[in-house]
C-alpha cells in the first residue's frame, strides 16, 4: 500500500477509507468527519436527509466503521472522536446500537458563528462530536465539560466545503492519554493531521478525493 504522501511521521493514502484500514496498525486515536445524511433520498419526494431505508443504510455503513475502529484498537486504551449533526444523530445513535459499542459522550461545538439556515427556522451555531472510548480509555482531565467553543470561519484556505479549525482537532487529540498515532480517515481538508504534527505526534490520513490529498 503506497501513500499518497508521507513525511516527518505524517502519512496520507489516497483511496476508500474501508479498503484502507485494515492494512493500518497502531492507530489509538481516531478524529473524523464522516459524511453525513444529508442529500441521500430513493425518491425526490423524501426530503433533505433521505427516506428510512437510506438511513438505516447508513446506521449499517457507520457500525461498519465503529467495529473497524474498534479492531484497529486491538483492545489497547483508544478513543474516537466523530462528528455528526442533529439530522445525523439519530443514525449515529442506531450504528452504534448495532455496532454494540455504546456512546460515552456527545461534545456540542460552539462555533461562535451563525450558518446558514432556512427561511422560517433558526440559523445553526454549533454540531455534535459523538465520544466512544475503548480499552479503558479516559479524558486525562475530569473537569472537561461537555461544550466547546472555537470560532470557525467562512473563509477555508483549500476550498474544502467542511473545514474544520484545527484548534479543536488539537484539543480533542490533547484530551487524553495514549500510546500510538493519529488516524483521520475522511481527513478532508487535513486539519487533523496539522494538528496531530503541531503537537508533536503521528497521524494518518484517508482521503477519497485526490484533490484534497494534493
Amino acid at each position: 500500500m503506497k501513500p499518497y504522501y508521507e513525511h516527518a511521521g505524517i502519512t496520507i493514502y489516497h483511496g476508500d477509507c474501508r479498503e484502507i484500514i485494515p492494512d493500518i496498525r497502531g492507530v489509538r486515536c481516531v478524529v473524523t468527519d464522516p459524511p453525513y445524511v444529508f442529500g441521500l433520498a430513493s425518491t425526490a419526494q423524501e426530503g433533505k436527509a433521505g427516506g428510512w431505508g437510506d438511513l438505516m443504510n447508513n446506521a449499517a455503513f457507520f457500525a461498519a466503521l465503529l467495529r473497524d475502529f474498534r479492531t484497529l484498537f486491538g483492545g489497547h486504551p483508544g478513543v474516537v472522536w466523530m462528528f455528526n449533526s442533529w439530522r445525523s444523530f439519530p443514525v449515529l445513535a442506531r450504528a452504534a446500537y448495532e455496532a454494540q459499542w455504546p456512546i460515552e459522550s456527545l461534545m456540542v461545538w460552539d462555533k461562535e458563528w451563525i450558518g446558514p439556515g432556512g427561511p422560517n427556522g433558526l440559523r445553526p451555531s454549533y454540531e455534535l462530536v459523538a465520544l466512544f472510548l475503548s480499552g479503558g480509555f479516559r479524558i486525562t482531565d475530569r473537569g472537561t465539560y461537555d461544550i466547546w467553543r472555537e470560532q470557525w470561519s467562512s473563509y477555508k484556505p483549500n476550498g474544502h466545503p467542511a473545514e474544520k479549525p484545527e484548534p479543536l482537532m488539537r484539543r480533542m487529540i490533547a484530551a487524553g492519554e495514549f500510546d500510538g498515532c493519529v488516524l483521520d480517515p475522511f481527513c478532508g481538508s487535513g486539519s487533523t493531521l496539522v494538528a496531530a504534527k503541531n503537537l508533536g505526534r503521528q497521524a494518518i490520513g484517508v482521503e477519497i478525493e485526490e484533490r484534497y490529498c494534493e
